[in-house]
């Protein structure tokens, strides 16, 4: 009588294939682009949009905090230079430590909420785009591989993106965050295209011309807050 269950949990095993893991993904979508790695990736039934918003969370999290750190850094160098008695204030260093821990908490949680949200939003807008044109795709697999993309370029780009303020540093790093932006819209291209199904142009428009109507809706949200505030802020 205890047969028949092992052997028909046996089977269920079979059919159902390992976890793939967090980490493993992530590099093949960052190291190994191509058509059969993004659909190796998003034919596991474990693609789901859901594993995509946590990556993006605990990723925009970790990002939020580490350039929150790394700015901070920066602005203690920057007070100490400006201010060379600034930390024998005992009480004056503590509530900037106070303050400091407060706010990069607060800067975590929001960082990682909104870049959820984003995404999200970011995701429905390609993936409309691609079904306008013929794309065979699924929200739910377009939102696990191109979360898998994200997730590395976030944890690549928080470290280094702070530096950009040092002058020195900037003609260093502003190439590198420029190369990894291209990478980052290279890799979001070819999973598209593999996914979908589609051709260059069709990938192109999918990526693209969202984009460019978000730049285009922000631009005009802007003018439209701000611009009847301007003969007010403006001093004659």
């Amino acid at each position: 009588m205890n047969d028949q269950p092992r052997q028909s949990l046996t089977i269920e095993d079979q059919a159902y294939p390992p976890p793939q893991g967090a980490f493993p993904v992530w590099w093949k979508a960052f190291m190994k682009p191509g058509k059969q790695t993004f659909m190796e990736i998003t034919e596991h039934p474990e693609a789901k949009a859901k594993s995509a918003y946590i990556w993006v969370f605990i990723a925009a999290t970790l990002a939020s905090l580490i350039n929150t750190l790394v700015e901070d850094i920066l602005d203690a160098r920057l007070l100490v230079w400006a201010i060379p008695n600034v930390h024998e204030d005992r009480a004056l260093k503590m509530l900037g430590d106070s303050l400091g821990m407060f706010g990069s908490l607060c800067g975590m949680l929001v960082g990682g909420l909104f870049a959820v949200a984003a995404f999200a939003i970011w995701v429905g807008i390609i993936q409309i785009t691609a079904k306008a044109l013929g794309g065979q795709g699924s929200f739910d697999k377009l939102a696990y591989v191109l979360g898998a993309i994200t997730v590395p370029v976030l944890m690549i780009y928080s470290p280094i993106a702070p530096l950009n303020r040092i002058g020195f540093m900037a003609v260093c790093v502003s190439p590198l965050l420029l190369a990894l932006a291209l990478y980052m819209l290279f890799l979001e291209f070819m999973a598209i295209k593999a996914l979908h199904g589609f051709g260059w142009g069709a990938a192109a428009t999918s990526l693209f011309l969202p984009n460019i109507l978000l730049f285009l809706l922000c631009g005009v949200m802007f003018f439209g807050l701000f611009g009847p505030a301007d003969p007010v802020i403006r001093v004659p």
